[in-house]
């Protein structure tokens, strides 16, 4: 049998408390619950190292509730009776209800209220002696003498606390009229409110949060007048229907974030709920990255502690795969006349895809476009041309919206015929103190010569990289920089010379910066 017991003294607000989960027999784990939830230490609660003492260090009435625990072994559980803990706090929130004014010959009834457990026990002083015990204290017939402090103690027996409230009366003599103020000004009466015959007393019949103001009212006879103090009347109410504001769709990997609001005063409390289950409190919900299991539907509960109503608003959340990259790649070497395709290769689930040249989409019903086609995730060109030079994006879609590609610039090659031979000079230059030297290295291999110059027969053995390194004797300093020289042909024919090779003499520099 397992059952909770209080240890040491009984539950005081803000004071140290602790349960006992009492257990018989060999117990391997304990856990314990609050009406029916598992509970969990936090910045008031500790459990002790074999989970059988839950420690409250400050215990609130917001701890109030039904405690159970629950002990395990590899034979059998048991889980305790609820033990109901109501905390014993107050008196708090101390409050005084009573006119404001009154008139000789008439009697006063004062009501004083607190906020406590168990209920306090009140007494009632004027003038510093004490009048009448309980929370109602009725004068006499009141004479201009009545007019004086009256004082209400709250005291309760538990918590060995006590505290106090005390209130003006005006005493006046025969009143001629009251009038009732709102912010200023006169109130009448409509369909939700009504005066007593003497207008003594102001009646909501349905009092809404639009009415909160300031209220006064005014008392006069042939000889003075007087207006109250202010009261400021605010309307507790809701929590109306909450609003959850956040994305409808989110990409696995992502993180999402949740709002939720609703109109209440006092404000409300949040509990936030996916499918069924409870995962956070306040009015933010932030989930971690999602997955595909992260589909569902997200609850708000919103409550209002004062007039203990809850309302309820919920929001679907579709939870798509995340494209996580989006690239344009080619099938080969872009050369004028051939075919070419360049790939859309996306990872990730999309829905479309779509091409874009120059940051605006891709048109293809024109004359400048007529010999590309797209087919699934690919954009052919049959063949390709100088013309379709430029830069070329692709664009994954989702639910969650579109995805775009770097760009990747398409240069074609062409090939021009310029007799027997056709010689490439390149050029490196670099900027030094003193006059740097310079080496020249072919296909990260072969050293080919020195000087800032270097001449190149264009054929097909000649083609690759071509790295001039650049040296500041005194500092000792180097840096490279690197070339492509493309070039095509079919022997015996001249050879066929790339973009770099279009004059006879071509000058490539290459800039350097030591």
């Amino acid at each position: 049998m397992a059952m909770v017991k209080v240890m040491g003294a009984q539950p005081i607000a803000d004071y140290l408390f602790t349960l006992t989960c009492d257990t018989a027999g060999t117990i391997y784990s304990i856990h314990w619950k609050r009406n029916g939830w598992p509970l969990y230490a936090d910045n008031r609660t500790d459990f002790s190292m074999d989970n059988k003492t839950l420690t409250f260090n400050s215990v609130q009435h917001s701890d109030n509730g039904d405690y159970q625990c629950s002990a395990f072994n590899p034979m059998s559980n048991m889980t305790s009776p609820e033990y109901r803990l109501i905390v014993n706090y107050g008196p708090e929130r101390l409050v005084i209800m009573s006119p404001d004014i009154a008139m000789t010959g008439h009697t006063v009834t004062f009501n004083c209220s607190a906020s406590s457990q168990p209920p306090s026990q009140f007494s009632w002083f004027f003038n510093g002696s004490q009048v009448a015990t309980g929370s109602v204290y009725e004068t006499g017939p009141l004479t201009l003498a009545s007019r004086e402090e009256y004082t209400c103690v709250a005291f309760n027996n538990v918590t060995v606390r006590n505290s106090t409230v005390s209130k003006m009366l005006t005493v006046i003599g025969m009143v001629y009229s009251i009038h009732w103020m709102r912010n200023g000004w006169l109130l009448y009466a409509d369909n939700r409110t009504d005066f007593s015959m003497d207008n003594k007393t102001l009646t909501f019949n349905s009092v809404q949060h639009s009415d909160n103001g300031d209220y006064q009212c005014s008392a006069s006879n042939p000889l003075s007048n007087m207006t109250s103090p202010n009261y400021r009347l605010i309307v507790n109410y809701g929590p109306e229907m909450p609003v959850i504001t956040g994305p409808a769709i989110g990409e696995t990997g992502h993180n999402l974030t949740l709002n939720c609001l609703a109109s209440s005063q006092p404000p409300s409390q949040f509990r936030w709920f996916f499918n069924g289950s409870q995962v956070a409190t306040g009015s933010v919900y932030e989930t971690g990255p999602l997955t595909l299991a992260s589909q569902g539907e997200y609850t708000c509960v919103a409550f209002n502690n004062i007039n203990g109503r809850n309302s309820t608003a919920s929001k679907m959340l579709t939870v798509i795969e995340a494209i996580t990259s989006v690239m344009v790649k080619r099938n080969k070497i872009p050369i004028s006349s051939d075919n070419l395709t360049l790939t859309c290769d996306v990872t990730g689930r999309y829905d479309t895809i779509y091409w874009m040249k120059d940051n605006r989409s891709l048109v293809l019903n024109n004359t400048l476009n007529s010999d590309i086609t797209i087919s699934n995730n690919s954009l052919h060109f049959s063949p390709v041309k100088v013309s379709n030079d430029g830069n070329y994006q692709c664009v994954a879609t989702n639910l969650f919206g579109p995805h775009i590609s770097p760009k990747y610039q398409l240069l074609v090659n062409f090939s021009v015929v310029i007799g027997s031979v056709i010689t490439v000079t390149l050029k490196c230059s670099a900027d030094s103190r003193p006059t740097s030297e310079y080496g020249w290295i072919f296909n990260n291999q072969s050293v080919l010569g020195t000087g800032p110059m270097m001449s190149v027969i264009a054929s097909l053995e000649n083609a690759g990289d071509y790295t001039c390194v650049a040296k500041n004797p005194v500092t000792n300093i180097s840096m490279s920089k690197t070339i492509s020289l493309n070039v095509t042909g079919h022997s015996p024919a001249p050879p066929f010379l790339s973009r770099v090779g279009l004059m006879l003499t071509a000058l490539l520099a290459l800039s350097l910066c030591l």
